[in-house]
């Protein structure tokens, strides 16, 4: 199976060997980039065709295109310079995971925007892991990235102040990798702690800092009123607007005139102070019938960060504000009272045809770059093609692209990093697991027990080894759920000890480990391994 799940796929006849490719046709350059690494004179021909897509209306035509294989030659045929894009990154999946064979495919996303955003509380990536994600992303279908650090200084707190020259050139330099990669760049600023609505100063300052970000080429911008105050901090404010709701329409319709004078290709998007929860209450009904229609407008659903977004919500949206939402989905961030969970599940509990009342989807990202790659690849799956989108499979596939060999042994950590906004369960295995230690037990096969058990120990202990490896940047970054991890596995060497011999000594050191394991903050296991030791304890007195 290929991820993104491809919407028409009968590549199934008979097997063709593609270790070289002759690249060339309309969009040669865009396969040359991306299968650079399989290109040669001698190679099987790949023709890059300009062609329309006939393809469904909730289709994303930009980005649809088809791949044709025969023994001699492939064909990818796309209108865009996008959509030839996605087909080059599908033939390199094709060839390097599952091997090419003769057939037909036509592909294209049903999300129209696709994406994420660093929006998150909390130390910013550094270039390096803003490539490294980026990259990962494009060619995975994702099309949109939005800037938003909180603790980017520029962004938030000194946002009256132009970027100094050297964060100026990274912000640049990120917004070319973008580009280059076919993501749509959204540069955010969020004002609201200390912006005067009355002010021209403050207007003309906010104006020429969106300036100096549009003269590198930037075209879409954000402009954030998330998490300001609800009451005015101006007299003059509170004097000239009877509500908050008003200043904020009159500070977007002016900031959108100001923007569509300097070049009316500039799209805005803009996120309300009332972000998720009751999207009938006035604030968000005046905000939203107040501004253009064709600004975006942030929401995060029901709650902040939500555990389903159906689609029964997004109309009742739309009803209320006319405008789709575009939703800021805060999955997989894990910041603010979330600090001690890690979030590494697929994602989930989003209605799979949300496409056909939004305007997309766009992820909030953890300030752990590595890990957030592993839920992202979910999201992108969900995206392109919601319809076939299986959760698990997308899930091991993620775990394979990032951890290849070594996956199925990090499937013992991941198994208990399922808490999250979308789930109050983790460790599915492990309880499966215990439950047949206990079914043993109970059936008088105890020592079939502690053999099951020690293999499963033992497999956590292999886990333990691979995710301690504070080289590899993914685990370098999960080292505060390693060391949780690594207490799992101590509490579980006591448990097997007083299971096969309940000495005083055993008993001590079990009840000693499970409270020093049940007062460590980090989230990790929980019902399931307490439940196992609480209960072993209870035999042996």
């Amino acid at each position: 199976m290929i991820y993104p799940v491809m919407q028409k796929n009968n590549l199934d006849g008979k097997d063709v060997k593609a270790e070289k490719l002759n690249i060339s046709g309309e969009f040669s350059a865009v396969g040359e980039k991306v299968l650079k690494h399989l290109s040669a004179p001698e190679g099987v021909s790949v023709s890059f065709v300009k062609e329309s897509q006939n393809i469904p209306a909730d289709g994303v035509r930009e980005e649809a295109y088809s791949i044709t294989v025969s023994e001699s030659e492939i064909i990818i045929a796309s209108e865009t310079e996008i959509g030839a894009f996605r087909g080059a990154n599908t033939l390199s999946r094709l060839i390097r995971e599952e091997g090419l064979k003769e057939g037909t495919a036509v592909d294209y996303p049903l999300f129209k925007k696709r994406g994420y955003i660093e929006g998150f509380y909390g130390p910013t990536w550094d270039q390096e892991k803003r490539a490294s994600v980026m990259k990962l992303m494009a060619a995975y279908g994702m099309n949109s990235y939005f800037y938003a650090p909180k603790d980017d200084l520029y962004h938030r707190e000194l946002w009256r102040e132009l970027y100094p020259q050297e964060e100026y050139e990274q912000l640049e330099a990120l917004f070319s990798l973008a580009k280059e990669n076919y993501l749509s760049f959204c540069w955010s600023v969020g004002p609201g702690l200390t912006y005067c609505y009355t002010s021209e100063s403050d207007f003309n300052q906010l104006m020429a800092k969106i300036e100096s970000i549009y003269k590198m080429g930037v075209r879409n911008f954000g402009l954030l009123l998330d998490d300001i105050p609800w009451e005015f901090q101006y007299d003059e404010d509170s004097k000239s607007f009877s509500t908050i709701a008003q200043a904020h329409v009159d500070l977007i319709n002016k900031t959108y005139n100001h923007l569509k004078a300097l070049d009316s290709t500039i799209h805005l998007t803009v996120c309300p102070t009332q972000y998720s929860g009751d999207c009938a209450g006035e604030y968000i009904r005046e905000f939203g019938k107040g501004v253009p229609k064709d600004v975006d407008i942030f929401w995060t659903g029901a709650e902040i960060c939500s555990r389903v977004l159906p689609t029964r919500e997004a109309k009742e949206f739309i009803e209320n504000t006319d405008h789709k939402p575009i939703y800021w989905d805060n999955y997989p961030v894990n910041d603010c009272e979330m600090y001690h969970e890690l979030h590494l599940g697929a994602i989930i509990g989003r209605d799979k045809d949300l496409y056909k009342h939004c305007e997309g989807i766009i992820s909030n990202v953890m300030e752990y770059a590595e890990c957030s790659k592993i839920p992202l690849l979910t999201i992108a799956d969900f995206l392109w093609n919601p319809e076939g989108y299986n959760p698990d499979e997308s899930l091991q596939n993620a775990h394979r692209e990032i951890l290849g060999d070594k996956a199925e042994s990090f499937s013992y950590f991941a198994d208990h990093l399922g808490v999250s906004c979308l789930s109050r369960y983790s460790s599915a295995f492990m309880s499966k697991t215990l439950g047949q230690v206990a079914f043993l037990e109970a059936s008088g096969r105890r020592d079939e027990a502690i053999a099951f058990l020690d293999s499963y120990i033992e497999k956590m202990r292999e886990c333990l080894e691979l995710i301690s490896d504070t080289t590899v940047p993914l685990f370098a970054e999960m080292q505060k759920w390693v060391k949780k991890f690594s207490m799992c596995c101590d509490l579980l060497d006591c448990i097997r000890e007083v299971k096969a011999k309940p000495t005083e000594e055993a008993v001590k050191r079990l009840e000693e480990e499970l409270h020093k394991y049940n007062y460590d903050a980090v989230l990790l296991t929980g019902f399931c391994l307490r439940e196992t030791a609480e209960k072993t304890l209870k035999k042996c007195k």
